[in-house]
């Protein structure tokens, strides 16, 4: 794929919140989230540019899920579905997270972006700085 339409998938792929349920759009307010100072949608699974088994997918996320915890955050979890529906990823819809941490982890796990957003705002697609 090309830096285009990888973008273009970012853009297109519909960040879905487990519980409670809500989905993110990148470029869209979400009202229901009003009551955080700020958020992130984070996944660990297929670092670009490699597409991993699913098990190393489960495992990866774990080790995140763990992450999230020694922070003291709280997490839902959360899917990432293109938009013809033909890919998804597990993820996590994390809480009240900084930008800097969100992207530490982020880059921690070999992923080229993330949502984000603060309280009132919308939802930013984030690229990082991968070493």
């Amino acid at each position: 794929m090309t830096n285009q339409q990888i973008h273009q998938a970012f853009l297109g792929t519909t960040y879905k919140v487990l519980n409670p349920v809500i989905d993110i759009k990148i470029n869209s307010k979400i009202t229901a989230l009003h009551s955080l100072t700020s958020w992130a949608f984070i996944t660990a699974w297929n670092p670009l540019p490699e597409v991993l088994p699913l098990e190393a997918n489960k495992d990866r996320n774990h080790q995140l899920a763990q992450d999230i915890k020694n922070l003291g955050l709280q997490y839902s979890h959360g899917i990432g579905v293109s938009e013809d529906e033909q890919w998804s990823e597990e993820s996590f819809f994390i809480e009240n997270i900084t930008l800097e941490k969100a992207n530490e982890l982020a880059v921690k796990y070999g992923q080229l972006a993330f949502v984000w957003g603060e309280k009132n705002g919308i939802a930013t697609l984030v690229y990082t700085i991968l070493p």
